[in-house]
Protein backbone atom coordinates (compact mmCIF):
# COMPACT_ATOMS: atom_id res chain seq x y z
CA UNK A 1 0.00 0.00 0.00
CA UNK A 2 1.49 3.42 -0.93
CA UNK A 3 2.80 5.48 1.96
CA UNK A 4 0.82 8.57 0.92
CA UNK A 5 -2.42 6.54 1.03
CA UNK A 6 -1.69 5.34 4.58
CA UNK A 7 -0.85 8.93 5.59
CA UNK A 8 -4.11 10.23 4.12
CA UNK A 9 -6.13 7.51 5.85
CA UNK A 10 -4.48 8.29 9.18
CA UNK A 11 -5.22 12.03 8.78
CA UNK A 12 -8.89 11.27 8.08
CA UNK A 13 -9.15 9.15 11.24
CA UNK A 14 -7.48 11.89 13.29
CA UNK A 15 -10.00 14.42 11.96
CA UNK A 16 -12.94 12.23 12.96
CA UNK A 17 -11.51 11.86 16.45
CA UNK A 18 -10.97 15.64 16.73
CA UNK A 19 -14.56 16.35 15.62
CA UNK A 20 -15.95 14.03 18.28
CA UNK A 21 -13.78 15.64 20.94
CA UNK A 22 -15.05 19.07 19.92
CA UNK A 23 -18.66 17.86 20.06
CA UNK A 24 -18.08 16.42 23.52
CA UNK A 25 -16.55 19.66 24.78
CA UNK A 26 -19.43 21.68 23.29
CA UNK A 27 -21.97 19.49 25.05
CA UNK A 28 -20.04 19.57 28.31
CA UNK A 29 -19.88 23.38 28.21
CA UNK A 30 -23.69 23.55 27.95
CA UNK A 31 -24.27 21.65 31.18
CA UNK A 32 -26.18 23.65 33.79
CA UNK A 33 -27.15 22.74 37.34
CA UNK A 34 -25.55 19.35 36.86
CA UNK A 35 -25.37 16.60 39.40
CA UNK A 36 -23.13 13.57 39.65
CA UNK A 37 -24.57 10.14 38.88
CA UNK A 38 -23.25 6.64 38.62
CA UNK A 39 -24.24 3.28 37.23
CA UNK A 40 -23.25 -0.19 36.15
CA UNK A 41 -23.22 -1.98 32.83
CA UNK A 42 -22.96 -5.69 32.16
CA UNK A 43 -23.80 -8.01 29.30
CA UNK A 44 -22.55 -9.93 26.28
CA UNK A 45 -20.03 -8.53 23.83
CA UNK A 46 -19.65 -9.61 20.21
CA UNK A 47 -16.21 -8.81 18.86
CA UNK A 48 -14.15 -9.36 15.76
CA UNK A 49 -10.96 -8.06 14.17
CA UNK A 50 -10.66 -6.61 10.70
CA UNK A 51 -7.38 -8.07 9.50
CA UNK A 52 -5.92 -7.02 6.16
CA UNK A 53 -5.70 -9.93 3.75
CA UNK A 54 -8.01 -12.10 5.84
CA UNK A 55 -11.73 -12.21 4.98
CA UNK A 56 -12.59 -15.24 7.12
CA UNK A 57 -12.83 -13.47 10.48
CA UNK A 58 -16.20 -13.41 12.21
CA UNK A 59 -17.68 -12.39 15.55
CA UNK A 60 -17.20 -14.30 18.77
CA UNK A 61 -19.37 -13.89 21.87
CA UNK A 62 -17.98 -13.09 25.31
CA UNK A 63 -18.52 -10.74 28.27
CA UNK A 64 -18.21 -7.06 29.13
CA UNK A 65 -18.93 -5.11 32.31
CA UNK A 66 -17.97 -1.97 34.14
CA UNK A 67 -18.92 1.23 35.94
CA UNK A 68 -20.08 4.62 34.74
CA UNK A 69 -19.68 8.09 36.26
CA UNK A 70 -21.79 10.82 34.69
CA UNK A 71 -22.71 14.49 34.88
CA UNK A 72 -26.51 14.68 34.67
CA UNK A 73 -28.03 17.99 33.52
CA UNK A 74 -31.27 19.42 34.87
CA UNK A 75 -31.75 22.28 32.39
CA UNK A 76 -30.12 20.81 29.31
CA UNK A 77 -30.34 17.71 27.16
CA UNK A 78 -26.55 17.31 27.15
CA UNK A 79 -24.64 15.27 29.69
CA UNK A 80 -21.26 13.61 29.89
CA UNK A 81 -19.77 10.44 31.30
CA UNK A 82 -16.60 8.44 31.74
CA UNK A 83 -16.80 4.64 31.76
CA UNK A 84 -14.28 2.07 32.97
CA UNK A 85 -15.07 -1.23 31.27
CA UNK A 86 -13.51 -4.68 31.31
CA UNK A 87 -14.02 -6.22 27.87
CA UNK A 88 -13.21 -9.72 26.62
CA UNK A 89 -12.63 -9.33 22.89
CA UNK A 90 -11.05 -11.02 19.90
CA UNK A 91 -12.36 -12.88 16.88
CA UNK A 92 -12.83 -16.32 15.43
CA UNK A 93 -12.40 -17.76 11.97
CA UNK A 94 -14.98 -19.70 10.04
CA UNK A 95 -14.69 -23.47 10.46
CA UNK A 96 -12.53 -25.29 7.94
CA UNK A 97 -10.81 -28.61 7.32
CA UNK A 98 -7.15 -29.53 7.69
CA UNK A 99 -5.23 -31.98 5.51
CA UNK A 100 -6.53 -34.92 7.56
CA UNK A 101 -10.17 -33.89 7.23
CA UNK A 102 -10.46 -32.65 10.80
CA UNK A 103 -12.61 -29.61 11.55
CA UNK A 104 -10.47 -26.68 12.70
CA UNK A 105 -11.18 -23.16 13.91
CA UNK A 106 -8.80 -20.37 14.88
CA UNK A 107 -9.59 -17.80 17.60
CA UNK A 108 -8.00 -14.73 19.11
CA UNK A 109 -9.03 -14.00 22.72
CA UNK A 110 -7.97 -10.69 24.24
CA UNK A 111 -8.58 -8.74 27.45
CA UNK A 112 -9.01 -4.96 27.53
CA UNK A 113 -9.68 -2.22 30.05
CA UNK A 114 -11.54 0.42 28.02
CA UNK A 115 -12.18 4.02 29.04
CA UNK A 116 -14.63 5.89 26.77
CA UNK A 117 -15.26 9.63 27.21
CA UNK A 118 -18.84 10.13 26.04
CA UNK A 119 -21.21 12.95 25.28
CA UNK A 120 -24.73 11.97 26.38
CA UNK A 121 -27.63 13.42 24.41
CA UNK A 122 -30.99 12.92 26.16
CA UNK A 123 -34.10 13.16 23.98
CA UNK A 124 -35.84 15.16 26.73
CA UNK A 125 -34.80 16.96 29.91
CA UNK A 126 -34.63 15.16 33.22
CA UNK A 127 -37.67 15.67 35.44
CA UNK A 128 -37.57 16.00 39.20
CA UNK A 129 -39.37 12.66 39.55
CA UNK A 130 -36.87 10.80 37.33
CA UNK A 131 -35.02 8.37 39.57
CA UNK A 132 -32.86 7.14 36.69
CA UNK A 133 -32.58 7.59 32.93
CA UNK A 134 -34.59 4.50 31.97
CA UNK A 135 -37.59 6.47 30.66
CA UNK A 136 -35.45 8.68 28.42
CA UNK A 137 -34.15 7.72 24.99
CA UNK A 138 -30.49 8.69 24.86
CA UNK A 139 -27.54 8.73 22.50
CA UNK A 140 -23.93 8.43 23.59
CA UNK A 141 -20.93 9.17 21.38
CA UNK A 142 -17.25 9.88 21.88
CA UNK A 143 -13.66 8.64 21.74
CA UNK A 144 -12.36 5.63 23.63
CA UNK A 145 -8.93 4.57 24.76
CA UNK A 146 -8.21 0.95 25.66
CA UNK A 147 -5.44 -0.89 27.45
CA UNK A 148 -4.73 -4.46 26.38
CA UNK A 149 -3.71 -6.70 29.28
CA UNK A 150 -2.97 -9.78 27.16
CA UNK A 151 -4.43 -12.37 24.88
CA UNK A 152 -4.24 -15.90 23.51
CA UNK A 153 -4.24 -17.62 20.15
CA UNK A 154 -6.50 -20.67 20.27
CA UNK A 155 -6.76 -23.57 17.81
CA UNK A 156 -9.82 -25.77 18.11
CA UNK A 157 -9.50 -29.15 16.42
CA UNK A 158 -12.28 -31.73 16.15
CA UNK A 159 -11.02 -35.22 15.31
CA UNK A 160 -14.13 -37.35 14.90
CA UNK A 161 -15.92 -37.05 18.22
CA UNK A 162 -12.85 -35.81 20.06
CA UNK A 163 -12.18 -32.11 20.56
CA UNK A 164 -8.75 -30.66 21.26
CA UNK A 165 -7.73 -27.11 22.03
CA UNK A 166 -4.28 -25.62 21.69
CA UNK A 167 -3.69 -22.31 23.49
CA UNK A 168 -0.68 -20.05 22.89
CA UNK A 169 -0.37 -16.80 24.90
CA UNK A 170 0.50 -13.68 22.94
CA UNK A 171 4.19 -12.95 23.05
CA UNK A 172 5.11 -9.76 24.95
CA UNK A 173 5.97 -7.12 22.38
CA UNK A 174 3.89 -8.71 19.62
CA UNK A 175 0.79 -6.60 20.32
CA UNK A 176 0.08 -2.96 21.07
CA UNK A 177 -0.82 -2.20 24.67
CA UNK A 178 -2.77 0.93 23.70
CA UNK A 179 -5.93 0.80 21.63
CA UNK A 180 -8.18 3.70 20.62
CA UNK A 181 -11.31 4.25 18.61
CA UNK A 182 -14.78 5.75 18.42
CA UNK A 183 -17.83 4.62 20.40
CA UNK A 184 -21.53 5.19 19.77
CA UNK A 185 -24.52 3.82 21.68
CA UNK A 186 -28.30 4.02 21.75
CA UNK A 187 -30.16 3.33 25.00
CA UNK A 188 -33.71 3.00 26.21
CA UNK A 189 -35.09 1.55 29.42
CA UNK A 190 -32.14 -0.40 30.90
CA UNK A 191 -30.89 -1.77 27.56
CA UNK A 192 -27.98 -0.24 25.68
CA UNK A 193 -26.58 -1.27 22.30
CA UNK A 194 -23.03 0.01 21.85
CA UNK A 195 -20.61 -0.19 18.94
CA UNK A 196 -16.89 0.56 19.12
CA UNK A 197 -14.87 1.10 15.96
CA UNK A 198 -11.21 0.41 16.62
CA UNK A 199 -8.68 2.63 14.86
CA UNK A 200 -5.38 1.24 16.18
CA UNK A 201 -3.54 -1.90 15.15
CA UNK A 202 -3.93 -4.79 17.58
CA UNK A 203 -0.71 -6.48 16.44
CA UNK A 204 2.58 -4.76 15.68
CA UNK A 205 3.27 -6.88 12.60
CA UNK A 206 1.29 -8.60 9.85
CA UNK A 207 -0.67 -5.69 8.38
CA UNK A 208 -3.69 -3.83 9.70
CA UNK A 209 -5.66 -5.47 12.54
CA UNK A 210 -8.38 -3.44 14.27
CA UNK A 211 -10.96 -4.28 16.93
CA UNK A 212 -14.70 -3.97 16.31
CA UNK A 213 -17.04 -4.62 19.24
CA UNK A 214 -20.83 -4.69 19.63
CA UNK A 215 -22.22 -4.99 23.15
CA UNK A 216 -25.78 -5.37 24.43
CA UNK A 217 -25.82 -4.47 28.11
CA UNK A 218 -28.03 -3.86 31.07
CA UNK A 219 -27.09 -0.29 31.79
CA UNK A 220 -28.37 2.75 33.68
CA UNK A 221 -27.41 5.92 35.54
CA UNK A 222 -29.16 7.14 38.70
Amino acid sequence: MPANYEYGERKMKDKRLLILLMLWLFGASSLMAQRLGGGLMVGPAFSTMKISGNDSTTFRADFTGGVRIALIPKRSIFGGEVDVIYSRQGMRSRAGLDESGNTIRFLEKSHYINVPLLLNVYFRKWNEDDEDESKIVRLRVGPQIGFCVGGNEVYDVKEGKKKKQYITPWEPGSFNRIDYGLTAAVSYWFVEVRYTFGMANVFKEGGKSANHVISVTWSDIW
